[in-house]
């Protein structure tokens, strides 16, 4: 273990947290607030999974700030810097990471992520190696933080209130400056005739179980190239389609899938499902996004659906009804993120708005884009 007590004139500290973020396969940085951000700090292209999570208390964490987080962010990760938005008396201030080599470290102390934290303020830190349990422990901790944790956009930012500087750059101190409620507050619709369609969805989902294993058996096929996208996509009505009685969606991937690349679809919604939950959310992103590349358009609906019905408590159905239900709480993903952080950032947006309402009668995500539908004055 190594204490690092600031401040020091050889950067000691600051060299750490380059050490980190140069390093790291995983990195998670959680921080009570956040007043500046070192745009020089290079992060590991090989990093898998990435989270910047900040508090808002007292209204300190200054937009300036994120709006640099933002800027230095690939669009592909701009889904992976939350804000503690649900949780008051968010206070931790430590990054947890792990490296090629499988080893883990710790800094755990007084500091923010700040330049007065490395060069002027009096902290004190410890850096040191984390067991592999322990480092599990802390992605758990993290994880259990991002569940209530809403993705830091433009939308959020322009909704924050930050608290006023003082003279010589201080903030105002008082305590009724801190706002318990969240930021985003996600208030979901029930409307007339919603006991009515989560029957028929808790129905459709009940025959997906039962013939889940059949249509994972046609993606394993189809991924292997045992059978090409053409007999996939002429196999695929046998276990979903609304003659099966599972299909969510209303009609149009009949046209638009035909003739579609299912070979590399199916091999992207394999490794999706054999990837630990934990490491999941960074894995559909980078699918996503791959299969955008390869222009393969079933990425869009088909395959959220399809993560719908496989992990219904996790991922949202992508389709107009659901995105249009998100721009009403004007909080849309943060400009200029790939379709995979767009579509993540839907994802932890619902899993949210479902902590906020736990009396609504919806009680996971395929169960809500009911109300999505019905509120776009159509049968689902």
């Amino acid at each position: 273990m190594d204490l690092l007590l600031a401040p020091t004139i050889d950067g000691e500290l600051s060299s750490y947290y380059e050490r980190a973020f140069k390093n790291a396969v995983e990195l998670f940085v959680v921080t009570a607030y956040l007043t500046e951000w070192e745009t020089s700090l290079e992060l590991n292209p090989d990093c898998r999974s990435f989270r910047v999570i900040i508090g808002r208390d007292f209204g300190i964490t200054r937009k300036v700030a994120c709006e640099k987080v933002l800027q230095w962010l690939p669009r592909e990760r701009k889904a992976q810097f939350l804000v503690a938005d649900r949780i008051g008396g968010f206070h931790p201030k430590a990054v947890f990471w792990r490296e090629k080599n499988g080893k883990c470290f710790a800094i755990v102390g007084s500091s923010n992520l700040t330049k007065a934290a490395f060069k002027t303020n009096y902290e004190a830190n410890v850096f040191f190696p984390l067991s592999k349990s322990d480092y599990v422990k802390a992605k758990r901790w993290v994880k259990n933080i991002e569940k209530q944790s809403v993705v830091v956009s433009e939308d959020w930012l322009r909704k924050y209130k930050e608290a006023p500087l003082l003279g010589c750059g201080k903030k105002g101190s008082a305590k009724e400056q801190r706002d318990t409620a969240p930021v985003i507050a996600l208030k979901l619709l029930n409307p007339k005739g919603m006991d009515k369609w989560l029957a028929v969805r808790r129905g459709q989902l009940a025959i997906y179980d039962k013939k889940r294993a059949g249509l994972i058996r046609l993606f394993r096929r189809c991924a292997s190239g045992q059978i090409n996208s053409e007999e996939f996509y002429n196999q695929l009505p046998t276990y979903w389609s609304r003659e099966a009685g599972d299909r969510l969606q209303r009609t149009g991937f009949e046209r638009r899938g035909k003739g579609d690349d299912f070979q590399k679809l199916s091999i992207s919604f394999l490794r999706i499902l054999s990837t630990a939950p934990e490491e999941r959310d960074d894995v559909v992103v980078e699918e996503i996004d791959r299969l955008a590349a390869d222009k393969v358009t079933t990425r869009g609906a088909f395959l959220s659906e399809m993560l719908c019905l496989r992990f219904p408590e996790e991922y949202p159905i992508s389709n107009k009804p659901v995105k249009d239900f998100l721009k009403d709480f004007e909080y849309e993903a943060p400009h200029g993120a790939s379709e995979g952080s767009r579509y993540i950032h839907l994802a932890l947006t619902l899993r949210l708005s479902l902590l906020q309402n736990p009396d609504h009668p919806a009680k996971n995500l395929a169960e809500l884009d009911t109300s999505c539908l019905v509120s776009d004055k159509d049968n689902p």
